[in-house]
């Protein structure tokens, strides 16, 4: 048995040997391709980073360029005409963008990322000038009291929602889509671009004398509070819009011509006595919170629009426009009417929106 076994093993010599080769012969055929196929994959995805390093480059010119428009930027275009610039190396790509003011108002912002090799990704956004919210009411919670008129929408977003007035509209009781409010002071900010800057408080006392020829004021970046008090009554004109950094007091028996033109305060703004009077179109905008007890002129149009906090409001007559709180809003008196604000009044930037976007890569 053990004679056989021996002579078994002995017959298997030199077997392996073309096994071996097989093996090789194999090997040969399969790793070419392998190797073609993992060089392949790799330039494929280094590739495709390419792209996408493109696409953000893209991206950021796209944001931009809306920005641009956010800002009224002075070299944006005519209707029918466009503005052609280059923005600084992104993800190592240049960037171009074209904004277009389209014949019909609306926008279309084209940005186009180049990398070295030739490669380009073009992104083409097409934005919309939208409306104010369109509600004559718009806040986080609503008091509405005995004798208040609304003539348009009411929306809230929490309780309590107290009306005991009249509504003259739908009342809606959902989230409310606001602008980004860390975009608002930007905004005013950038229009006082070159206007004088008052560093501390600045507080006015007006007299008689100013009731027939106003006190000019505006355009003016305020580093501090405004008062402006009254001996024994007096009356201001804007001429431009006013930023504040601090808060914003109007005493009794002053007249206010806002003129076209916005307060905006980082602070607070307070009128807080039926005798100061408002009069002709304006926008308040407050970061803190807005005490408005006051008497308008007719035809009169105001927005009114505290980001952060309550939004009062009180008075004996009607307001033409919208209020908006990022509170409560409480209306103590008087009726508001919603309207769409008037030709040139530089009103808070809800109004720029998305309505199409086209990506291509060459």
């Amino acid at each position: 048995m053990k004679e056989m076994l021996i002579k078994i093993v002995r017959g298997e010599k030199g077997q392996a040997l073309p096994i071996a080769l097989a093996m090789l012969a194999l090997g040969s055929l399969v790793i070419t391709p392998l190797l073609n196929l993992t060089e392949t994959s790799l330039r494929s995805g280094i590739s495709e980073e390419d792209r996408m390093y493109e696409h953000y480059a893209a991206n950021a010119g796209i944001s931009d360029g809306l920005l641009n428009i956010l800002t009224d930027d002075p070299q944006l275009p005519a209707a029918g005409d466009n503005w052609s610039y280059g923005i600084n190396s992104t993800n190592g790509r240049s960037v171009n963008v074209v904004i277009m003011k389209m014949e019909s108002g609306d926008w279309k912002i084209t940005s186009t990322a180049t990398s070295s090799n030739g490669d380009n990704t073009e992104i083409n956004c097409y934005a919309a000038m939208a409306g104010l919210i369109p509600n004559a009411l718009s806040a986080t919670k609503v008091t509405i009291d005995t004798g208040v008129t609304i003539n348009g929408n009411v929306q809230w977003e929490s309780p309590p929602f107290k009306n005991n007035g009249t509504i003259n509209g739908e009342i809606i009781n959902k989230a409310i889509n606001w602008p980004d409010r860390d975009d608002i002071p930007p905004f005013y900010l950038e229009q006082l671009q070159g206007a004088p800057t008052h560093e501390g408080h600045l507080n006015l006392t007006l007299g008689p004398e100013t009731m027939g020829d106003p006190y000019a004021l505006g355009p003016l970046y305020i580093n501090g509070n405004l008062n402006i008090y009254a001996d024994p009554n007096g009356a201001v004109r804007l001429y431009g819009n006013l930023y504040v950094e601090g808060q914003v007091f109007i005493a009794p028996n002053i007249t206010t011509y806002m003129n076209n033109f916005t307060i905006f305060t980082n602070s607070s703004f307070t009128v807080n006595q039926a005798s100061a009077a408002m009069r002709g179109y304006g926008c308040i905008v407050a970061k803190q919170g807005i005490t408005f007890y006051s008497s308008v002129s007719p035809g009169n149009y105001l927005i009114l629009w505290s980001l952060e906090a309550a939004t009062n409001v009180s008075t004996a007559s009607q307001i033409n426009g919208a209020v908006y709180a990022g509170g409560n809003a409480w209306i103590g008196n008087g009726t508001i009417n919603w309207a769409e604000p008037p030709p040139g009044l530089m009103v808070p930037p809800f109004r720029l929106k998305i309505v199409g976007w086209e990506s291509n890569q060459y």
